[in-house]
């Protein structure tokens, strides 16, 4: 961002955080950290991505394909009710795990007096949050991040004085768990629960630790280590007292016992001592100075790629949190539509880099032994949602932690496919944890559980994200080597459970449409004879396929049966109202304005629904979306973004944007109508999901570029309010950056770097254009979309 001041890429605060919905995300993919900033006392939050309950298991009923076949034929003989009820006492009834907080590092300052002239910090530029404020005439600093390269928290302690700083310094953990200090370290040593259950399960004994071997959770080790310049370290029971120092830093690294989803973490258990010492060892020969440098060039790799100035005015003179107030009341502030598009890159790299876990609900960040819905894979929306700026937000690298889950999957749901659906390939419901549970989760017997539970088709999403890499990216040796096999044995498993009704059409029966329901016979239903978005997924998926297969130029036995069902699969329909129908009949729904908009999976994330193929079904969406409402949870809100997006009307998508910046301070759990945004600009659904900062992000860049119907489409869904600004780097599929800058709502400039050669398309305002792209080099263009000679 070398022409954006970085000033305007700060979230900042007169105060201290004192809920975790204000304090401030740090990360490197794999450890994450949330800083209050508190003057006497600071509290830093800490987590490790593989630190989860549980251990490997075999959640797969033998039995249950028995009780799936007669659900099927209880609901093509037109009793879904009883089928429902059949799934939901014999076939839903396995939990995930959890993922889990590792603990708290805590520093007590020793300040007889009060504070003055705070300021509390995150630079996104730099992936740095910083305290300053001023006692007792001293002024004190601390710097803060989370190093990829070094691995590890770095906190650096400096003072206007010298002899100033001295402090308190301990960990702690809700986790089992031991402290050792020796000399100028602390040393955590515990262990994970083998078992926790959600939060919304009520069981008198929801966290256990076992003393059986085989029942016993991931292991974990934690260093702290401190180098003082002046001073002294004191050791205490717990703690380390530095006193008089002029300068310190700490430095904190993690392992765990963790070596893979289908390795037990005490009877497999990986080193996790070593590591952290070998970490420990080159910190010791590094200065403050080399660390932060190599940490600012490693993330402004990544986030400096893209640039985004929607218009001219700004609140960034007045703290975060008042100027999100302000925002709300209705003062114009275009650079806060910069700095949340920004902040959901940044929390990208910052939880999910290659060799890391894929993001959970929360990223990386949780502070509860029972999270919200276990911090876990929710694979209907959620984790899918997380990856949607990834490629836009030319964060490709990011993409990896995602495709390592689906290879994973890829090998635990074969079990699931044979034992629940007498099926090839593979399969996941709609929970994954971090040993890949891939069976139907929820409580047994429990009426209503089936229409989350009870879904099969999340492989069919996370497919499009693996065909989705090869679309941006053109890689072909990936395509071959890594989307070809799982493409291919996701679509064997769909092939295998598509259903045939009296007239020969295909169908995934029986269905759920995502945690939605309607009346039948006056009474509340959530599954039916097939949904629109279970076929939209399984259509997806083939047509995916036979495009790889074409570009791969393999033909095989699979590909003609895909091309037959594709023939006969059921399609669109729509409504008495011209609404796009959510399931095979025009059904009374329990809640027209539900959060879930699975039918609509087809405008986006898919690209089955366009204005060049399919006019008629783009009205049927616009109804659709009006009848649905704007309100609903923060990732519904962000969905509806990119959503609005897609069907090219920019206001609409602003106002979605602006109903998701609305302040919420609400923690507790809420489903209706109470999405907005935290203090520290985290999501809220309520409570804090990150699937809708990555939700909001994506759904900007989908306003400014869109290229899913086979050509570069410029500012598609430009808001009349953004009326002079830019964007530097967004990427269209084809591995194409591209560059737009527009003044008075008109496009003004636009430049285009292909990474191979490769023709390509580009439309706008009714002109369409044909390029020849060499690797390399940029072409620009102007506002008719002649070439400019530079």
């Amino acid at each position: 961002m070398n022409n954006l001041n970085s000033i305007d890429m700060m979230l900042w605060y007169e105060q201290p955080a004192l809920k975790w919905t204000q304090a401030l995300p740090l990360g490197n993919g794999r450890i994450g950290a949330m800083v209050f900033g508190g003057a006497k006392k600071e509290r830093i939050c800490l987590n490790e991505d593989t630190l989860w309950s549980g251990y490997p298991r075999d959640t797969n009923d033998p039995n249950a394909k028995e009780y799936i076949k007669k659900a099927a034929e209880l609901t093509k003989d037109g009793k879904p009710l009883e089928a429902q009820e059949l799934l939901e006492d014999q076939v839903v009834g396995t939990w995930g795990q959890s993922y889990l907080p590792l603990g708290d590092l805590e520093f007590i300052f020793d300040h007889k007096e009060g504070y003055r002239d705070y300021k509390r910090v995150l630079d996104l530029n730099q992936a740095i949050s910083t305290v300053e404020y001023t006692c007792e005439e001293v002024r004190y600093r601390r710097e803060y991040f989370v190093s990829s390269p070094d691995d590890g928290l770095v906190v650096h302690l400096t003072a206007s004085k010298p002899k100033s700083i001295s402090f308190l310094l301990s960990i702690t953990s809700q986790l089992k768990h031991k402290v050792l200090v020796n000399k100028d370290n602390i040393i955590m040593e515990g262990e994970c629960p083998g078992d926790v259950a959600p939060n919304y399960v009520e069981l008198a004994d929801p966290i256990k630790y076992s003393n059986k071997n085989e029942e016993r959770g991931v292991g974990f080790y934690t260093i702290v280590k401190v180098k003082q310049s002046g001073g002294s370290i004191i050791n205490l029971e717990n703690q380390l007292h530095i006193v008089g120092a002029d300068e310190v830093t700490l430095y904190l690294t993690v392992d765990t016992t963790f070596q893979g989803f289908d390795k037990h973490p005490y009877l497999e258990a990986k080193d996790m001592v070593t590591p952290c010492m070998e970490r420990m060892n080159r910190f010791e020969k590094k200065n403050y100075k080399d660390m932060l440098k190599a940490h600012i060039h490693d993330y402004q790799t990544l986030f400096q790629r893209v640039e985004f100035i929607p218009g001219k005015s700004s609140n960034q003179h007045l703290p975060t949190d008042v100027r999100l107030r302000e925002f709300a009341r209705g003062v114009e502030d275009d650079m806060l539509y910069s700095l949340i598009f920004q902040y959901g890159r940044y929390l990208m790299i910052s939880s999910s880099r290659p060799g890391t876990q894929a993001i959970n609900l929360q990223g990386i960040w949780n502070q509860e032994l029972r999270a919200p819905w276990s911090s876990n894979y929710t694979t209907n929306i959620n984790t899918e949602m997380n990856y949607w700026p990834v490629f836009t937000g030319n964060l490709k690298e990011c993409n990896s932690p995602l495709l390592d889950l689906i290879k994973d999957i890829r090998i635990s749901g074969k079990k699931t496919a044979k034992l629940y659906y007498n099926a090839r390939g593979f399969t996941a419901h709609h929970n994954i944890d971090l040993w890949r549970i891939t069976t139907p989760v929820g409580p047994r017997g429990v009426r209503g559980s089936a229409k989350w539970g009870f879904w099969p088709m999340s492989v069919a999403w996370l497919c499009r994200h693996v065909y989705e890499q090869y679309e941006f990216t053109g890689d072909k040796n990936y395509l071959s080597k890594e989307a070809f096999p799982l493409l291919k044995e996701a679509s064997m498993f769909y092939l295998d459970i598509l259903s045939e009704d009296d007239h020969g059409n295909l169908m995934v029966c029986p269905s759920t449409s995502p945690e939605n329901e309607y009346y039948i016979d006056g009474k509340i239903c959530g599954l039916a004879l097939f949904s629109t978005m279970n076929n939209s997924l399984v259509r997806d998926l083939f047509e995916n396929y036979i495009k790889t297969i074409e570009i791969l130029e393999i033909e095989d036995e699979l590909s003609e049966h895909i091309k037959e069902a594709l023939n006969k699969l059921y399609s669109y329909q729509i409504g008495s109202r011209g609404q796009l129908l959510e399931w095979n009949e025009e059904f009374e729904e329990t809640d027209p304005h539900h959060r879930h908009i699975s039918h609509l999976y087809g405008l986006y994330p898919g690209d089955l629904i366009t204005f060049e193929k399919t006019p008629d079904l783009i009205e049927a969406c616009k109804v659709t979306l009006n009848e649905r409402g704007d309100d609903g949870t923060g990732w519904s809100l962000g969905w509806k973004v990119n959503l609005w997006a897609r069907l090219r009307d920019g206001e609409r998508a602003l106002y979605m944007i602006r109903k998701q910046l609305q302040p919420v301070d609400d923690d507790d759990i809420n489903y209706k109508d109470k999405g907005g945004t935290y203090d520290n600009l985290f999501d809220a659904h309520p409570p804090f999901q990150i699937d809708g900062n990555f939700g909001v992000s994506a759904g900007i860049a989908e306003m400014l570029l869109q290229s899913h119907e086979g050509f570069l489409h410029l500012l598609p869904a430009l808001p009349k309010t953004w009326k002079e600004g830019y964007i530097n780097g967004i990427v269209g599929r084809g591995n194409i950056t591209v560059n737009l800058q527009w003044k008075d709502g008109l496009l003004e400039k636009a430049s285009f770097l292909p990474e191979r050669d490769i023709e390509f398309y580009i439309y706008y305002k009714g002109m369409k254009k044909a390029f020849d792209g060499k690797a390399g080099q940029k072409i620009t263009l102007n506002q008719r979309l002649q070439l400019i000679n530079e």
